[in-house]
């Protein structure tokens, strides 16, 4: 599976009504149906302003592919061990749901 496949996959499981945009809605129910945090609507509209490029309050797919793309190649390997480091509470190897919700908490809160 290529990269564009896997990043459309990932984007549909957010676009659940399918029209090719996530809304902050949208965002709010695919945090809680990966656990059993949730994601306030202000965080969830917070977030969705800061990937929206065209200014229609909907992230789409290229805003999508945008911000998974946005950090460069030589130091996107470092980043993701660093921030995998920080989010695995347990040092199971894995980041749970609640981990995901402080990630994007603190990612709202600093504006990335």
């Amino acid at each position: 599976m290529d990269k564009v496949s896997q990043y459309e996959r990932v984007f549909k499981r957010f676009d659940e009504n399918g029209d090719g945009k996530i809304s902050p809605a949208e965002l709010r129910q695919c945090i809680e149906a990966i656990g059993d945090e949730k994601l306030s609507e202000k965080d969830a509209e917070a977030a969705v302003t800061i990937l929206d490029s065209d200014g229609d309050g909907l992230v789409g797919f290229d805003d999508f592919v945008k911000f998974v793309e946005g950090v460069k190649e030589e130091d996107k390997v470092n980043d993701l061990k660093e921030a995998f480091k920080l989010y695995d509470m347990d040092g199971s190897g894995c980041i749970t749901p609640r981990s995901l919700k402080r990630m994007l908490s603190r990612a709202i809160a600093f504006g990335v």
